[in-house]
């Protein structure tokens, strides 16, 4: 696949019980060409488990761990590594 053109950043910190629906919710759209960038911000739940087990279901997925800094601070890690 080319360059995305759509790059989706999911800041994540201590909400791992919907990390599950938003994530389905990116992978459902009809436009194919994006990457997801999930960012946990240090989350001491089960963000990493999750956000891992969907990098390995579909490449468009990217696992991005961050010691926590806060909302600001994972979106930029996010932006940093968008492509």
């Amino acid at each position: 696949m080319n360059n995305p053109k759509v790059s989706i950043i999911v800041p994540c910190y201590n909400q791992v019980q919907y990390l599950p629906e938003a994530l389905q919710s990116v992978l459902e759209q009809t436009y194919g060409n994006w990457e997801c960038i999930i960012v946990n911000d240090g989350s001491p739940d089960y963000t990493a488990e999750v956000a891992e087990k969907w990098a390995k279901k579909d490449f468009r997925f990217i696992y991005l761990y961050k010691e926590n800094c806060g909302l600001s601070s994972a979106r930029n890690a996010g932006i940093a590594i968008a492509k």
